[in-house]
C-alpha cells in the first residue's frame, strides 16, 4: 500500500501554465559606444534569487527569458571584467517583452585600490571563492597538489583524489577550462607550484550551460589560476635528477604549457624511481548519477585471477615502493569558433614494479586457528595508453551537445615467485584489455522552464588473462604430476548499449523530473583449466549474463525558499534478466527522500533515506569452482536474487573560508536486507569460497573533522575522528551462521603554524584501533604514529625542509627521517634541491591489520638510505 501512494503521488502529472517575460536590449561601453563581448546579464527576483541569466554576442545583443514570478519587481544586472556593474529594477506588472540597454562606464583603477586587492587572501562572491595562494604558503611546495594540500576548504585525499567544501570535485579547471576531465591528478600531481596565482572553489558548479539555468547544481569544482606572466606565451620547466654516492634514484621531468584565447595546451612527463606509481594517476571507470544533471556510464570486466603485491599503504611511496615509473601526456582544448570547442588528452603510462615481502595469515575460526606463511617475490609491468577526445557544440541559447569518447590499452605482465607453508609456488600472469567508451548528450531547451537531455551511451571492454602455476599443494590437490604446470585462461567481456531521456521541469518553486532508460547489456566470463596442457573440466567455467533493462524515474524537488528544499524520487526498473539457460523477468522499486538546509547561518544539513536494490555482478554468478589466486577457490550463487539495501544518513557541514574555519560530520546507517555473501571452508592450504545471497546485518559509521585558524596562536589545526560499527552473518568451516562484530575507530590531529620568524612547524598524530569478534573469539590491533615536519628559511636563497616520523604498531618502533634543502638563486631560472631520504636507515617494516576473523601480519623491505640531487629550469 506504501508503494502505491508513492507511485500515485510521484507518477501524477503535474501540468502548470504560466506567463514568459522576454527581455533583450543591447550593451555597449561608454567610450566608443561600442557593443562589448560576454558581458553577464542577470535577472534578479525582489528576493535576490536568480530567474535567468546569459551572455552578450559578438556585437553586445543579449536576450533571455523566464517564468513570471510572484514578485511583480525584478533586478537586471550588467557586469564585465573591466567596467563598473550596472542594475536597474523594472516593474513587469503589465510587461511581457521588454527592451533595456546599458552603456558600462570603464573602472579605472588606482595604484591603492590594485595594493589592497592583492593583499586579500580570500575573497568571496556568490558562488565562487577566490584563494590567493600566496599567503599559505612556506616555499617547500612542489606541485599544484603541495599547495592545495594547505588551503583552506580543500582537502586532499590519500589516493591524490581532492574535495572542496566536503565534496568530491567535479572538474579541475585551468583558467576556466577543463583539459584533463576525470583524470586530474595528472596535473595536480605534475603541473609546477610555482605557476600557480590562486584558486577558486566553485559552488553549485555546472558545465552544461542548459542545464545551469535550473541553478540547482550540487557539484564542486576547482579552477587554477595562473600567474599574469604565464598567459599567451610558452612556459614550463625542465628537471634533472640522479642519486648522489649511495642508492641509485633519478627522477626526470617537463611541464610545457601555453595559455591562449581560444588555445589552452599541456605536456607533462616525468621519469623516476622514487616510488611514485604512474598509474595511479589514471582514474579508473566512472559510473555516476546526477538526479537533476547528466549521467555516465563506464562498466568494466570482472578480473578472475589475482597475483598479491603485499604493497604497504601506511608509508609514503618513496618509502615502501620500489618502482620504476614512466608517463607522458599531452592534453589540449581549443575553441575552433564561438560555437564549438574540442578537447583531447593522450597519455602513456609504464610502472615496473619489484616488491619482496612476508607475511602471516592467521584465521580465527576457533580455539584452534588456522595460520599460513608466505614469502613473496613480485615483479609486475603494468602499461596503459589512453586517448580522449571530446567535442562541445553550442548551437544557441537552447541547444547544447557533447560527445565524449574514450580509448583504453592496458597490458599487464605480473611474475610472483614465493614460499607459501615452506613449499616453492610460481605463478605469473599476462593480460591485455583493451577498452572504449562513448558518452553523448544532447541537452535542449523547449522552453525558459522545461529541459530535455538525451544521453546516449556504448561501450566495449575486453579482458584475456593466461595464468601459469606451478604448485605442489594444488597439484596434489588436483591429483596431478607434481612437476605439472596448471593453466586458467580467461576470456571476458562487457558490452553495452542505452539511452537515457530525462525531462526536467520547473515552476515557481517546484522542479520535476521523469526520465526513460533503455539499455542492453552482455557480459561473459568464460575460462578454461588446463594441466600440462590437458583440459580439466571440472575447473572451466562459462558464465554469460544478459540483461534489457527498461527504468522510469520520477521525482521532484520542492525549494522551500532559498535555503530549504525537499526531494523525493522514485525509480521503476523492469529487468528482464538471463544467466546461460536461466531466465527471468524482475521488477525493482527505488526510493530515494531528502530535505536539505543549505547555507544557513548555522551551516548545511542534508537528511536522506534511500533504498537499493540492484543484482549482484557476475563474478558472484559463476557456475563453477575457479581459482582467483594459488590457494583459493571461488563459485558463484546458484541462487538468483537481487540485493536489498537501506540507507539512512545525516551529513553537516560549515565552511568559513575567509576566517579558515570548517566543521565536517556524516551519520550513516546501513541495513541490509539482501547481501551476497560466503560460505566457506579453509583448510590449512587451500580456502573454498561459495558465493551465496543472504540475509545481511547492520553498520553505522560516522565522520567528524573541525579545521580552525587560532590567530593569536598563529596555528591551522584540524582535528578528525572516524567511527564504524559493523554486525554481519558470516559461515566460516560451519553449517551455521555466525554474527562477526567489529568496531574501528580513528582519531587525527594536525597542525600548522605560521610565525613571522624563519621556523615554521606541521605536526600531528594519528591513532587507529580495530577490534573483532566471532565465535566469542575476540582479536584487536592498535596503531599510533606521529609526525613533525619543520621548515627553516635560511636566507632568500637557501631553505631546508626536516621531516620525521615516528610509528609504534604491535610493540615496535619505527622512525623515518628525510632532510631536503633547496637552494633558489635570486633573478635566476634556476633551482635546485637535495633530498636525504630514510636518514636513519630503516630497512624493514611489519604491519598488523584485521579483517573480519583474520589477522594479516605482513613485513616489506623499505627503499634504503639514499641522497638524491635534482636541478630545475624555469622557462
Amino acid at each position: 500500500m506504501k508503494k502505491k501512494v508513492i507511485l500515485l503521488l510521484l507518477f501524477f502529472p503535474i501540468l502548470v501554465f504560466s506567463q514568459s517575460i522576454k527581455i533583450s536590449g543591447i550593451i555597449k561601453d561608454n567610450t566608443n559606444n561600442r557593443g562589448i563581448e560576454n558581458v553577464s546579464v542577470v535577472v534578479l527576483d525582489n528576493s535576490g534569487n536568480i530567474l535567468s541569466y546569459t551572455f552578450t554576442n559578438e556585437g553586445g545583443f543579449y536576450d533571455l527569458s523566464f517564468e513570471k514570478p510572484l514578485d511583480l519587481l525584478i533586478t537586471i544586472e550588467a557586469s564585465s571584467l573591466g567596467f563598473l556593474k550596472k542594475n536597474q529594477v523594472i516593474n513587469i506588472s503589465t510587461k511581457t517583452e521588454i527592451e533595456q540597454s546599458f552603456q558600462l562606464e570603464s573602472k579605472e583603477e588606482n595604484l591603492n585600490e590594485v595594493v589592497i586587492e592583492s593583499h586579500k587572501k580570500i575573497k568571496i562572491d556568490r558562488d565562487t571563492t577566490t584563494i590567493k595562494v600566496a599567503s599559505f604558503l612556506n616555499q617547500t611546495e612542489q606541485t599544484v597538489e603541495d599547495i592545495l594540500k594547505k588551503l583552506p576548504g580543500i582537502e586532499v585525499q590519500k589516493d591524490g583524489s581532492i574535495k572542496a567544501h566536503g565534496k568530491s570535485i567535479d572538474k579541475l579547471l585551468i583558467e576556466g577550462e577543463d583539459l584533463f576531465d576525470k583524470n586530474y591528478k595528472l596535473l595536480s600531481k605534475n603541473l609546477d607550484a610555482k605557476v600557480l596565482d590562486a584558486v577558486q572553489i566553485i559552488d553549485a558548479f555546472e558545465d552544461n550551460p542548459i542545464l545551469k539555468k535550473m541553478n540547482n547544481s550540487d557539484k564542486v569544482a576547482l579552477n587554477l589560476k595562473l600567474k599574469k606572466d604565464k598567459q599567451n606565451i610558452w612556459f614550463g620547466n625542465i628537471t634533472a635528477g640522479a642519486g648522489v654516492v649511495s642508492e641509485n634514484r633519478w627522477k626526470e621531468s617537463i611541464n610545457l604549457g601555453l595559455l591562449k584565447k581560444k588555445l589552452k595546451l599541456f605536456y607533462l612527463a616525468d621519469y623516476n624511481n622514487t616510488g611514485e606509481k604512474a598509474s595511479s594517476l589514471i582514474k579508473e571507470a566512472t559510473i555516476s548519477t546526477d538526479f537533476f544533471g547528466q549521467d555516465r556510464i563506464e562498466k568494466t570486466t570482472k578480473k578472475q585471477y589475482n597475483i598479491n603485491s603485499n604493497e604497504n599503504s601506511s608509508f609514503s611511496k618513496s618509502q615502501s615502493i620500489f618502482n620504476k615509473a614512466f608517463f607522458n601526456s599531452l592534453s589540449f582544448t581549443s575553441k575552433i569558433k564561438p560555437s564549438l570547442t574540442v578537447r583531447g588528452v593522450g597519455y602513456f603510462t609504464n610502472d615496473n614494479q619489484i616488491q619482496n615481502s612476508f607475511s602471516e595469515t592467521i584465521y580465527s575460526i576457533n580455539e584452534n586457528p588456522i595460520i599460513n606463511t608466505e614469502a613473496n617475490n613480485y615483479n609486475g609491468k603494468k602499461t596503459l595508453s589512453s586517448g580522449e577526445i571530446e567535442l562541445k557544440y553550442l548551437g544557441n541559447e537552447d541547444n547544447y551537445l557533447t560527445n565524449l569518447f574514450i580509448y583504453k590499452n592496458n597490458p599487464n605482465t605480473i611474475n610472483s615467485y614465493l614460499l607459501f607453508n615452506n613449499a616453492r609456488v610460481n605463478q605469473d600472469s599476462k593480460i591485455s584489455n583493451q577498452t572504449f567508451y562513448n558518452h553523448f548528450n544532447h541537452s535542449y531547451s523547449l522552453s525558459n522552464r522545461t529541459i530535455l537531455n538525451n544521453y546516449i551511451y556504448f561501450g566495449n571492454d575486453d579482458l584475456n588473462e593466461k595464468n601459469n602455476l606451478k604448485s605442489p599443494f594444488l597439484n596434489a590437490f588436483l591429483q596431478a604430476n607434481p612437476e605439472a604446470q596448471i593453466k586458467q585462461n580467461s576470456f571476458n567481456k562487457n558490452q553495452y548499449y542505452g539511452i537515457k531521456t530525462k525531462l526536467i521541469t520547473r515552476y515557481s518553486k517546484l522542479e520535476y523530473i521523469l526520465a526513460f532508460q533503455l539499455e542492453n547489456s552482455k557480459e561473459s566470463i568464460n575460462s578454461d583449466f588446463l594441466i600440462d596442457e590437458t583440459p580439466e573440466a571440472t575447473y572451466d567455467g562459462n558464465t554469460s549474463l544478459k540483461q534489457i533493462l527498461f527504468s522510469l524515474e520520477n521525482g521532484i524537488r520542492y525549494n522551500f525558499n532559498s535555503k530549504i528544499d525537499f526531494t523525493a524520487n522514485l525509480s521503476y526498473v523492469q529487468n528482464s534478466f538471463k544467466r546461460n539457460d536461466f531466465k527471468e523477468n524482475y521488477s525493482i522499486f527505488n526510493p530515494t527522500l531528502s530535505i536539505n538546509l543549505k547555507k544557513t547561518q548555522f551551516g548545511n544539513f542534508r537528511l536522506s533515506y534511500s533504498e537499493n536494490n540492484s543484482f549482484p555482478e557476475i563474478n558472484y554468478l559463476t557456475t563453477n569452482f575457479q581459482l582467483s589466486d594459488y590457494k583459493t577457490f571461488v563459485k558463484g550463487s546458484n541462487v538468483i536474487d537481487f540485493l536489498k539495501n537501506k540507507t539512512a544518513s545525516l551529513t553537516y557541514s560549515l565552511f568559513n573560508d575567509e576566517k579558515r574555519f570548517s566543521i565536517n560530520a556524516n551519520l550513516y546507517y546501513v541495513n541490509s536486507k539482501k547481501i551476497v555473501n560466503t560460505d566457506d571452508l579453509i583448510t590449512e592450504n587451500f580456502s573454498f569460497n561459495n558465493y551465496i545471497i543472504t540475509k545481511g546485518g547492520e553498520s553505522y559509521n560516522g565522520t567528524f573533522n573541525i579545521v580552525n585558524y587560532f590567530r593569536k596562536l598563529k596555528w591551522a589545526t584540524k582535528l578528525e575522528t572516524r567511527q564504524n560499527w559493523s554486525n554481519n552473518p558470516t559461515k566460516v568451516n560451519s553449517q551455521e551462521f555466525s554474527n562477526l562484530k567489529s568496531y574501528n575507530s580513528q582519531y587525527t590531529f594536525s597542525a600548522t603554524t605560521y610565525y613571522n620568524i624563519p621556523v615554521n612547524f606541521d605536526f600531528g598524530f594519528n591513532y587507529n584501533y580495530y577490534q573483532t569478534n566471532f565465535n566469542s573469539i575476540i582479536t584487536s590491533n592498535e596503531t599510533k604514529d606521529a609526525f613533525i615536519n619543520c621548515n627553516y628559511k635560511i636566507s632568500k636563497t637557501w631553505l631546508a625542509e626536516f621531516n620525521s616520523t615516528f610509528y609504534e604498531m604491535n610493540s615496535k618502533n619505527y622512525t623515518f627521517i628525510n632532510l631536503i634543502v633547496n637552494c633558489t638563486p635570486l633573478k635566476s631560472r634556476f633551482s635546485y634541491r637535495l633530498l636525504f631520504n630514510n636518514i636513519s636507515n630503516q630497512n624493514e617494516f611489519t604491519l598488523v591489520t584485521l579483517d573480519n576473523y583474520t589477522s594479516y601480519k605482513s613485513t616489506i623491505r623499505l627503499v634504503p638510505r639514499y641522497l638524491l640531487a635534482t636541478v630545475k629550469y624555469r622557462f
